[in-house]
């Protein structure tokens, strides 16, 4: 075997552990963190939506769109950031 395909095959080594992705995440914590945040987000939906024209509450609304807030941040910052 000459010089020149010992390495070829150590290149080939080389550029087949680069690209290699990773394993993913686990099943479990991924429909965890979904139910969770979407729960939240549904959660802040639905306290917007008690407030009425006869007794308008500011606090409802401001704690809705709070909690939608929060699930939005988890959902496009934190998990992002924890998982990968």
């Amino acid at each position: 075997m000459s010089k020149q395909h010992v390495a070829d095959a150590t290149d080939a080594q080389t550029h087949q552990d680069e690209n290699v992705t990773s394993k993913g995440n686990s099943t479990v914590l991924s429909v965890v963190l979904f139910i969770v945040l979407f729960g939240l987000f549904v959660a802040g939906l639905y306290m917007m939506s008690m407030i009425s024209m006869t007794e308008p509450s500011v606090g409802l609304f401001v704690g809705g769109l709070a909690l939608c807030m929060v699930a939005l941040y988890g959902t496009f910052d934190l998990v992002p950031r924890f998982l990968s």
